[in-house]
């Protein structure tokens, strides 16, 4: 019989986090509630009654999953920077966030692969993402003020365009590494990258293009993954 915890909070950060790798390594059919709940060493009942469900299990894993990443976004630090170090910052962060978190990308293709039909029901995504439009729209007025960025950009394009780099860069690199015989797993070939995500994005944004060309590379990036 497994043991009930006198902590709860701690059972249940322990079958979040072996759900998250559970779901992620054979998705939402495969995974097998019993399965975690002997890894965990609590009863199936117990999962349940914390979860309700498998499915209420794959949803909390998949908000503990956007919880993590967008820790790493880090919005208030990112707001204390200059407009142009600001974008900067919250590129290498996202870049930093799904590179540090495998499982994030195999839930994200796992849900994508349902076309969103569990994240759906979730309560909090909206919520969890809320502060980074919020952060985003933030740098890019304070950039147009500043006569730094251009009038009128859309936050949520300009995130949709350094997250979708970020992420196909590192949720194909297999694939691709073979399509295009070049090494993608590199730290080396990593900061590059990052770098041309942060030279597009900044091309997007900036009044004048031409002044980010004599930008130095942010001394800081991916520091983290060269660690």
């Amino acid at each position: 019989m497994a043991r009930r915890s006198s902590d709860p909070a701690r059972v249940r950060e322990k079958i979040l986090k072996l759900a998250m790798e559970e779901f992620g390594r054979i998705g939402f059919e495969g995974a097998r509630v019993d399965r975690i709940a002997e890894r965990c060493n609590v009863s199936k009942n117990m999962l349940y009654y914390y979860f309700k469900s498998k499915e209420g299990l794959f949803v909390a894993a998949l908000e503990r999953m956007y919880e993590g990443i967008r820790a790493q976004q880090r919005d208030l630090s990112v707001r204390a920077s200059d407009p142009l170090l600001a974008m900067e910052q919250l590129i290498e962060h996202t870049f930093v966030a799904l590179e540090s978190n495998p499982h994030a990308i195999r839930l994200l293709n796992e849900e994508n692969k349902h076309r969103g039909k569990y994240i759906r029901k979730s309560k909090r995504i909206r919520d969890l993402y809320s502060p980074l439009v919020e952060t985003l729209s933030f740098i890019l007025e304070r950039g147009c003020r500043d006569g730094i960025f251009r009038s009128g950009l859309d936050p949520a394009v300009v995130y949709l365009t350094l997250s979708s780099l970020c992420y196909h860069y590192l949720s194909n690199q297999y694939t691709l590494e073979i399509a295009l015989n070049t090494d993608l797993s590199s730290v080396s070939s990593r900061k590059q990258w990052l770098q041309h995500v942060t030279n597009i994005v900044l091309q997007y944004c900036v009044a004048d293009p031409s002044a980010t060309l004599d930008r130095k590379p942010n001394a800081r990036s991916l520091a983290a993954s060269a660690s």
